[in-house]
């Protein structure tokens, strides 16, 4: 006889049924009343005809259902595939149609993009739910009575598009039964030194597999849910105080840009409940985590990883004092090591690829073999070509993106680099470098960047204080400013739209 699910997935619901579980600044959701939609919503799913490995989408704000979907698929052991709302309408489609969704949930506010790209994908009307009253009603039509235990439900993320094209990742370590759900999620938080217990807060975006992780960890391992359906510097600060938040995920973006508030707003709210704050997504500035260190305390956390699993590295606060500029070492889910152009190991402090190997194997390109096959070396390690090194102690450090690597005059010039030491600039709110055609040089340094609010930066004086600070092959030929840097939500910067025309 097949046996059932689990009537509950985390530790809260039977210990505080009517405990708050998950809350916006408009509504909340106990653990009891979480558990039942998600039930219901992984019914609905099946009763629309999404048997496991199946595949449908969301396009969605923040907002608080996420957290069910993310139960409900697991429950229903479908595929997810979390849209990035910033897309066109024809990017949206290709999506769908590369994933092989039938079923779209979408946002009010997203209605008729989500539409449009359901028509472009050959989708009907009705394989388009929306959040409100309709997806309520289709709930409400689905009973909550228990699954089969059959392998658990997991998101088929799209990379980035940072270096190209979106790709749908499938990776190893989601597998299992839907019972062993709890303990994949709460492997994950102490793989990040999550705190057992306490008060988690969303604010970057539910699409992106940083936030995704992070709730399924966060409710694993017995926290309430705080979601804002957008940042805002000062809002998060007063959400936090508020609401006594101790862990919450960002990205290096966010930090500048509370960094830069008022020294009387940032000083005017109470941050001590804070004990993991948690940063992934690009490369972080070492003035930033300084500053960061300085501001919360030593609550803040390093991940490098990916959506192709990377990771978990981690790096502590005290750890990244001790070695300015790690991003930490291997989680026990995988090991690390430096490779050359040739497919050879390199021993510490050389700068090469870093290849990783999981223990649970290597992920796949959805779709696509060929990708697959050329970022693996025949051992089954994997990269997604960045550069770095490795210390003796085996603590990690990034160069940059293989793809974003500036050669000119035969000198390897690390784009990073430079981003650091402009955005110190106080007129400075983002930037952007890269390389473009010198025929003497082969490349030159170009930087592009975004004013900080209420400003009009002189680039002379930009140039002339990077001079100041980096040797001079490192300093840009040309800076131009532009209003905002085409950065993902989540803090991942397109540099290639503003690379890409100067290469046609």
């Amino acid at each position: 006889m097949t046996s059932l699910q689990p009537a509950h997935l985390l530790p809260l619901t039977g210990e505080n049924p009517s405990g708050e579980a998950v809350w916006t600044p408009t509504a909340s959701l106990s653990w009891s009343d979480l558990e039942v939609r998600a039930r219901r919503l992984a019914r609905a799913l099946n009763d629309h005809g999404l048997t496991p490995g199946h595949r449908w989408a969301v396009l969605a704000h923040n907002r608080i259902e996420w957290p069910e979907f993310l139960l409900g698929n697991a429950r229903a052991g479908t595929k997810l595939t979390p849209l990035n709302w910033h897309l066109t309408a024809r990017e949206l489609s290709e999506l769908l149609v590369d994933s092989g969704a039938t079923l779209v949930v979408v946002d009010e506010a997203l209605e008729e993009i989500g539409r449009r790209a359901a028509r472009s994908a050959g989708l009907a009307a009705e394989a388009v739910v929306v959040l409100g009253s309709p997806y309520e009603s289709w709930l409400a039509e689905a009973d909550d009575d228990l699954l089969p235990d059959w392998d658990m439900g997991s998101a088929l993320l799209y990379t980035g598009g940072t270096t190209g094209r979106s790709k749908g990742v499938t990776r190893s370590d989601t597998s299992g039964p839907v019972s062993r759900w709890y303990q994949r999620g709460s492997a994950w938080g102490g793989q990040a030194r999550l705190p057992e217990e306490g008060v988690g807060l969303v604010t970057t975006p539910m699409y992106h597999s940083l936030a995704q992780g992070f709730v399924a960890a966060a409710l694993t391992r017995r926290h309430t849910l705080s979601i804002l359906p957008r940042f805002d510097p000062e809002a998060t600060l007063a959400v936090i105080e508020e609401r006594a938040v101790t862990a919450t995920p960002m990205v290096p973006t966010q930090f500048i840009r509370m960094l830069k508030l008022d020294e009387q707003v940032r000083a005017g709210h109470d941050l001590s409940s804070l004990r993991w704050v948690l940063h992934t997504a690009a490369p972080c500035p070492p003035w930033v985590k300084r500053a960061m260190i300085d501001w919360f305390g030593p609550v803040i956390f390093e991940l490098y990883g990916s959506s192709e699993g990377t990771g978990p590295v981690i790096c502590s606060s005290q750890e990244w004092l001790e070695h300015p500029g790690t991003v930490g070492r291997a989680s026990t889910a995988l090991t690390l090591s430096i490779v050359d152009d040739e497919g050879r190991d390199l021993p510490p402090g050389e700068i090469g690829t870093i290849y990783v190997k999981r223990h649970d194997g290597a992920p796949e390109y959805h779709g696509d073999p060929e990708k697959t096959a050329a970022g693996r070396l025949p051992d089954g390690r994997f990269t997604v070509g960045d550069l770095g090194w490795l210390d003796e102690e085996g603590f990690l450090y990034l160069a940059d993106r293989r793809v974003d690597l500036i050669i000119t005059g035969g000198s390897n010039v690390y784009p990073a680099e430079i981003e650091g030491v402009l955005s110190e600039h106080p007129e400075v709110a983002d930037v952007a470098v890269f390389g473009i055609p010198d025929e003497e040089f082969g490349q030159q340094i170009k930087a592009v960047v975004e004013p900080a609010p209420g400003t009009n930066p002189d680039p002379d004086e930009i140039l002339e204080f990077a001079r100041e600070r980096l040797a001079g092959y490192k300093v840009p030929r040309s800076l131009d400013l532009i209003d905002r840097l085409p950065r993902e939500a989540h803090g991942k910067l397109k540099k290639r739209l503003l690379r890409d025309p100067y290469w046609a």
